[in-house]
């Protein structure tokens, strides 16, 4: 019964951090993100960090945009789904050997906007054509990477606020 209570202790304390990590054994390359907070005003941005653990042996090379980041962290929840914010480019993009840590931003904003009006399930943008805030609510932050090259982990619970 104490082993139970122990590893549920555990398990809490992994989540409470927003420190999730998953990978793929035939692929051997795993990532996890760091969040600064999981809460996360609208229209602002969370700071946080994607750690990728290549133990393939060899350089990966992903298709992406040179100088970009294999990978990014989006938010998502029942009502918004954003498209992905994969590199729409044709190059290809290194991932090292071992461990490496990119930086990252999980904006609190819808990822497209349309100008002057609204379309379908694309909001108007907001004034100087910015990019509008997600509505308060309950989100998920989850990894995306370029070509799919690392499986994503389990996604992390954020809550967007009012400003």
């Amino acid at each position: 019964m104490r082993r139970i209570a122990l590893v549920l202790t555990v398990l809490a304390a992994v989540a409470v951090t927003g420190l999730l990590t998953r990978h793929s054994p035939q692929s051997k390359v795993s990532a996890r993100v760091i969040l600064s907070s999981r809460t996360v005003a609208a229209g602002g941005q969370l700071s946080g960090q994607v750690i990728v653990d290549n133990r393939s042996g060899r350089v990966l090379h992903v298709h992406g945009c040179g100088g970009s980041h294999p990978v990014w962290v989006d938010l998502s929840n029942g009502h918004y789904h954003p498209a992905g914010m994969a590199p729409a480019c044709a190059g290809t993009i290194a991932v090292p050997a071992g461990r490496t840590t990119y930086q990252v931003q999980v904006p609190a904003t819808y990822g497209s906007c349309s100008v002057g009006h609204a379309d379908g399930d694309t909001p108007q943008c907001d004034p100087g054509d910015k990019l509008p805030p997600l509505p308060a609510g309950a989100y998920q932050a989850s990894l995306g990477s370029a070509d799919g090259f690392v499986p994503g982990p389990t996604p992390i619970p954020v809550r967007v606020t009012q400003p």
